[in-house]
């Protein structure tokens, strides 16, 4: 449960704040989208002013969700240059500026009244960020963020930030940090922080993003975090007007025939390590033309929906030759960002990691997962 001085300490800092940035993955997913669509909305009921940015593309699946168009790509202007004048002793007349186009110069022209303004009089210095105040959410680690986070690394350091979360492979870098394990989403944590600061603020389109991500989260309830907690959640949030039907017909009945087809072929492929407790399956460039689509991404959430009793669940598909691309779900209580290192991946989310091979064939990389993985085989079945 989360700790109610935590809640306080998160409530004050956004009552003192108004610029507020939310902050999502390079390869957003629904979890995080569905917290940060969920708490803008709250957020603007309270006045203050959101802003939405997303380090990548948004998957069309999600396009469903209610103010999903109010997601940016950019964050909002950078900080100015700020030049300071002394006018204490000669108080400022007038302001002017003149463009030079072949030096390529601006000049400003300070007039004083009964006198002259010196150099010492003049100073400069960047202006303060946008934002006075970032929240995160499903996100273990800044990296995540991407280029977002590499292109304004001195954003993230000078602006208070609220961590929320519930990886453990979280690294607290917030100044303020909610990161509960025993939760089965983020979103799960946010339902209840939501309630705690003003439960009549949560509408129905709040409340139908709050069950999208704890319904992708648990794979509809099926995966092994699910706890009677969630499911108190998610009737409250369905009591409040939570669309069920339309996440559930947005992100679960909405298969092309191509995916069917590689799905299938994924299925007759499955195999399994019990020495490391993975299942996996593998999927040849032929499965990819014949099924005329290359979405190896939807069969690997479906592999998670389906393989719920595995710690490590993986695939490897062969998109071109000598190239191919892996997807490793790793449990909550695995060293995820050691696997993830170990396999020179990245982390979607801090538990499904993307990695790839560019010199290898399906059976060699197939051989070269499980090389790696005896490395820290008692990590994984401890």
């Amino acid at each position: 449960m989360p700790d109610t001085s935590i809640q306080q300490q998160i409530f004050d800092r956004i009552n003192r704040s108004h610029k507020i940035l939310l902050p999502l993955p390079e390869r957003p997913h629904a979890d995080s989208v569905s917290a940060a669509l969920a708490l803008a909305s709250f957020l603007k009921k309270l006045d203050k002013e959101p802003h939405i940015v997303s380090g990548g593309p948004l998957d069309e699946r999600y396009r469903f969700l209610p103010s999903s168009g109010t997601i940016d790509t950019r964050l909002a202007e950078s900080r100015g240059f700020v030049i300071s004048v002394r006018t204490a002793a000669l108080p400022l007349s007038d302001v002017s500026y003149r463009v030079d186009d072949k030096s390529k110069k601006v000049e400003f022209f300070l007039k004083a009244e009964g006198g002259q303004y010196k150099p010492e009089d003049v100073t400069f210095r960047s202006d303060s960020f946008p934002y006075d105040l970032i929240i995160t959410l499903d996100i273990p680690t800044l990296d995540l963020l991407g280029q977002l986070y590499e292109s304004n690394t001195d954003l993230f350091f000078e602006t208070p930030i609220i961590n929320i979360d519930h990886h453990a492979a979280n690294e607290h870098f917030g100044e303020i940090n909610l990161v509960d394990i025993t939760a089965a989403a983020t979103t799960e944590i946010l339902v209840e922080l939501l309630e705690q600061f003003e439960s009549g603020l949560i509408d129905a389109d709040i409340a139908t993003n709050l069950l999208c991500g704890i319904l992708v989260e648990t794979n509809s309830f099926q995966h092994i975090k699910t706890t009677p907690r969630v499911f108190m959640r998610a009737s409250s949030l369905i009591s409040i007007g939570a669309n069920q039907q339309e996440i559930v017909r947005n992100l679960y009945k909405t298969k092309s025939m191509g995916l069917l087809k590689l799905w299938g072929r994924a299925l007759a492929r499955i195999r399994q390590a019990p020495e490391f407790q993975l299942s996996y399956s593998l999927l040849r460039k032929d499965d990819f033309i014949k099924a005329g689509t290359k979405d190896a991404e939807a069969v690997m959430r479906e592999l998670i929906s389906l393989l719920t009793d595995a710690k490590l669940i993986m695939l490897l598909a062969e998109l071109e030759e000598n190239h191919i691309i892996g997807y490793l779900q790793v449990h909550q209580n695995s060293p995820v960002v050691e696997i993830a290192n170990l396999l020179q991946g990245e982390m979607y989310n801090g538990a499904l990691i993307k990695f790839e091979f560019l010199d290898k064939n399906l059976t060699d990389a197939e051989a070269e997962v499980l090389r790696r993985l005896e490395k820290i085989k008692e990590k994984l079945v401890r």
